[in-house]
């Protein structure tokens, strides 16, 4: 995966499982990082992109909410 859209996708992460007290500043950091990749990208809408990190923060929240697979026993 490309290391911008994984930076904003974990930004999205921690802003939206923080607490209120931390929860401005995570989310003024993911809107950063949103306008710096919508810059870089030309021709990429805002909500497509929003879109695209809203189902992979989805995903990589279910990855790493299951647990890891026991191998079977000899």
């Amino acid at each position: 995966m490309n290391q911008e859209l994984e930076a904003l996708i974990k930004a999205f992460i921690a802003a939206h499982e923080c607490d209120l007290r931390e929860s401005s500043r995570l989310i003024a950091d993911y809107e950063a990082l949103l306008e710096e990749t919508l810059r870089n990208s030309p021709g990429v809408s805002r909500e497509l992109l929003t879109q695209g990190i809203r189902r992979r923060a989805a995903a990589y929240m279910q990855a790493q909410s299951r647990p890891p697979t026991l191998p079977p026993q000899a």
